[in-house]
């Protein structure tokens, strides 16, 4: 690909901010969405030194929120004409069952909603670019969810289990993603999803609980791999003419694989738009 302007949402750590610095290594301007200003400012200084590259931008939203992710997006689609390449990277867990501002549980809010909302609102971006593309970072944890229950995006059903929630919402990310590569055919916008792998970042540490924290950070040190392994397909699929065209895939070390069954039923896709639709107040394509 020539330079073009890529978003990435989440970038101020681990994966977001490792495709941050090798994308803007390859002279691309780069947009950074982010939760917080501070950490986000350090990112851009840390980004620009490895990549000796001005061209970068960032701008804060609370990804949990709707009204916050549209305020941004304004404020973005003023600044820009075009988006060429969207990154859904953002994501995290929450071992408690907790609402966000718009009553959605946070682990859902912030995993698939936000990536909703995100596309959404720059969607007029990405149509206004020649052959943009979306990529939503998934995860393989998708494999062990094997329904959607919709009621469980707004209430407590039960023991609420983190695990269970994360793989709920990866499934949701997979789902999404068919679903919208379908829809944005006729805006030749390409839409594919990807598995980074067991990757060491601190998404597991920041759900407030200490001893589920310490798990996931001992765990994927010992056998989690770099951001720099876990990035690749987050690079590739932005910036690679290998993939022009390509849409609907998921994608793992660079390589489209197959994903859960489940993943490819149209009448559980078709349900989770329209849920997305109502929740959202908005009909998206």
């Amino acid at each position: 690909m020539n330079n073009k302007t890529i978003l990435i949402t989440g970038a101020t750590s681990g994966l977001g901010l490792e495709a941050a610095k090798q994308l803007a290594k390859q002279g691309h301007e780069i947009i950074l969405l982010c939760r917080n200003k501070e950490k986000g400012e350090q990112a851009v200084s840390e980004i620009k030194n490895f990549s000796g590259n001005n061209k970068l931008h960032l701008y804060t939203a609370n990804l949990s929120s709707q009204k916050s992710i549209e305020a941004a997006a304004t404020q973005i689609k003023k600044d820009f004409l075009k988006l060429d390449v969207l990154v859904n990277n953002a994501g995290a867990v929450f071992n408690n069952f907790q609402l966000s501002d718009d009553g959605i549980e946070m682990t859902m809010a912030n995993n698939h909603f936000n990536y909703f909302w995100v596309t959404y609102y720059l969607f007029d971006l990405l149509k206004n670019a020649h052959a943009a593309r979306i990529v939503n970072v998934a995860s393989d944890s998708h494999y062990s969810a094997k329904k959607i229950d919709v009621d469980t995006f707004y209430q407590k059903k039960g023991s609420y289990f983190v695990l269970s929630a994360y793989e709920q919402s990866k499934l949701t990310n997979v789902l999404f993603t068919y679903a919208l590569a379908e829809k944005a055919k006729p805006y030749n916008i390409t839409v594919n999803a990807l598995h980074p792998g067991f990757v060491y970042t601190p998404i597991g540490e920041k759900n407030g609980n200490k001893f589920f924290g310490l798990v996931w950070s001992l765990a994927s040190k010992l056998f989690g791999l770099t951001v720099e392994k876990g990035a690749s397909s987050h690079i590739y699929l932005a910036s690679s003419n290998a993939v022009d065209g390509i849409s609907g895939n998921y994608f793992h070390r660079c390589k489209s694989k197959k994903s859960s069954a489940i993943s490819y039923d149209k009448n559980l896709q078709d349900l989770l738009w329209k849920e997305s639709e109502r929740k959202s107040g908005f009909q998206f394509l």
